[in-house]
């Protein structure tokens, strides 16, 4: 979104129009776009800051998940951004996609249907200082690895195309997953899932999809597959992580939970 102003130029100032006039359109653009227009001028500025224009990018029932105080929506909206916070029983995370202000949900472990996850001689529940949740799974032993997860679609935003992440880490006596890929989708119940191969092991070339990719929070994450949300539309959406052809031990995976959020930020 381009915007002249300033005197000498061709065309309109816009920066002449009334604060709320100006809060009133940047409203209909986007988070990023509020943040590029602040800087074009001290007028633009004040009405992107303005709580009118980031009403309109907080999704309905989210002000009251922040339990802080906050002097602005804007800062509202940013703290939603960077601290997730813990829902249902503490067992899932809700924040927003920074660039378009679209929900993201993650699904702790414990959220998870993990077959034997409740037998400690398979499967050990622990705390990690670095993980938003108060437990994750470490598999201890098992060779049938099955992992599931479900999710409303009312708990993300409408008209948005989503991608399914498994968040994870590696032990250093990991064994078991060097040879032997993992297969995982993700789709609405009674949709064919187009299931694909992913290695949970580091990639030996940069840039190989099938492969793991670190995460600003120093855990990994491997893609299970991308659905369209409609609008006006409910139901479950469906992921699996899944490892029951090989028949070989495997051990040394820490799974902290399956996040959904929206592809490449869209």
């Amino acid at each position: 979104m381009a915007v002249t102003q300033g005197k000498g130029r061709d065309g309109p100032d816009f920066s002449a129009l009334p604060e709320g006039c100006i809060a009133s359109v940047i409203s209909f653009t986007s988070p990023a776009d509020a943040c590029r227009l602040a800087s074009v001028s001290s007028v633009f500025n004040s009405a992107c800051d303005s709580d009118a224009v980031w009403a309109s990018f907080l999704p309905p029932g989210s002000r009251p998940m922040v339990s802080r105080s906050v002097s602005s929506l804007k800062e509202l909206y940013f703290s939603l951004c960077d601290d997730p916070v813990l829902i249902g029983d503490g067992k899932m995370s809700f924040s927003l996609d920074r660039h378009s202000g679209k929900k993201c949900i993650m699904l702790s472990a414990r959220a998870l249907y993990i077959i034997w996850g409740d037998t400690p001689r398979y499967w050990s529940w622990n705390r990690m200082p670095n993980s938003r949740f108060a437990e994750v799974a470490e598999l201890i032993s098992v060779c049938w690895l099955e992992i599931r997860g479900t999710v409303s679609s009312r708990l993300l935003s409408p008209g948005t195309r989503y991608a399914a992440y498994l968040v994870f880490k590696s032990t250093l006596t990991s064994y078991g997953f060097e040879f032997q890929s993992v297969e995982v989708g993700a789709a609405f119940a009674g949709d064919e899932a187009g299931k694909c191969e992913r290695s949970v092991t580091p990639a030996p070339t940069e840039g190989d999809g099938s492969y793991p990719k670190e995460r600003r929070d120093g855990w990994s994450e491997i893609e299970l597959g991308e659905f369209l949300t409609k609008d006006g539309e409910d139901g479950e959406v469906e992921m699996s992580v899944l490892e029951t052809k090989g028949g070989n031990w495997k051990a040394g995976l820490v799974v902290e939970g399956i996040e959904i959020r929206p592809k490449d930020g869209k």
